[in-house]
């Protein structure tokens, strides 16, 4: 699941949109409804899937740093997968690796192995394997400890809202052999988020009293410094830490597709957090496109990368 911002419904966030609630009910801990994700599958290229290459391009780059790809005894999980940006772009970078993509998500999955199908070389053999799994309980029978050199993850964490009470790094550590590499990308969530500023703009101009509620509850990781302690404190070293900008830089059209359109869990979040019509909303958000963002051509989005190593013991 590589989608931004999962559904958030937590009050009292007017001030600050990208502020987090410390008192969500512990019971809520996850955003990860796969039928959510279905629906948002056939579409999801679109525009985020699109954009999310590029960081995972840079993500495979900084994980060459500590760890080879085309030894024989490499093995790479991608762990919320969704469309592929990572498991394609590292099918086609390194077509020999065997690569296992993971998801909650069967039609993400299929979306997935269409695509990679499409991008194979004639008489290429594929290495790619899909696997429906929930990465907060990614240790099964099929997927034991110690089995992988790799553990990749692009744009899916986030949907996991307490990843440090869940100690959901340290579980998916136990996932790699020792002195494995463990090579994760966030969206960045801060007040230079173009999706953030675009929808906030919007919806307050359409209705001032509007009260635009965190991006995500409970306490998420937002930033490249989140992100980068959370690996620290999950006890890897030879930490790598980077923020790539990529931009979501797909025009009015395709923006406002995106957003009131795709089925992506974001946009339809934030949707539900507005009582009353939206066809005001939804013409605002064009003319902040195009007078503020260069007619969507100018959408700034960033993501948090961190790679790092397993210990050897």
């Amino acid at each position: 699941m590589n989608a931004p911002y999962p559904n958030a419904n937590e009050p009292d966030a007017h001030e600050n949109p990208i502020s987090t609630s410390t008192d969500s009910p512990k019971d809520v801990r996850r955003y990860t409804n796969a039928q959510d994700w279905d629906n948002a599958a056939a579409s999801y290229d679109n525009a985020i899937g699109r954009v999310t290459e590029l960081a995972a391009d840079r993500l495979i780059d900084i994980a060459l740093k500590l760890s080879p790809l085309s030894a024989s005894e490499t093995r790479a999980i991608d762990l919320g997968a969704g469309t592929g940006s990572l498991t394609r772009r590292l099918a086609a970078r390194f077509p020999s690796l065997p690569i296992l993509a993971t998801d909650i998500s069967a039609q993400m999955l299929k979306e997935l192995q269409a695509k990679h199908q499409r991008e194979q070389s004639n008489g290429n053999q594929s290495h790619v394997m899909t696997q429906i799994l929930d990465f907060n309980t990614p240790v099964t029978a099929a997927t034991p400890e110690s089995s992988f050199s790799h553990v990749f993850s692009t744009m899916a964490l986030q949907t996991n809202v307490y990843p440090e009470e869940d100690g959901l790094l340290k579980t998916w550590g136990r996932l790699l052999r020792p002195g494995g590499v463990l090579a994760i990308a966030i969206w960045i969530l801060d007040e230079q988020c173009g999706p953030i500023q675009i929808w906030t703009q919007a919806a307050t101009k359409a209705d001032p009293d509007y009260r635009n509620p965190p991006i995500l509850p409970g306490r998420p990781w937002l930033t490249l410094a989140d992100l980068e302690r959370g690996v620290r404190l999950a006890g890897f070293s030879d930490i790598r830490a980077e923020e790539c900008g990529i931009g979501l830089n797909i025009g009015v059209d395709g923006f406002q597709q995106w957003f009131w359109d795709s089925d992506n869990p974001m946009p339809k979040g934030r949707k539900e957090t507005y009582n009353g019509d939206l066809a005001p909303v939804k013409a605002e958000m064009e003319r902040v496109l195009r007078e503020q963002f260069g007619g969507g051509r100018h959408i700034p989005l960033s993501t948090a990368l961190v790679v790092a190593k397993k210990p050897m013991s």
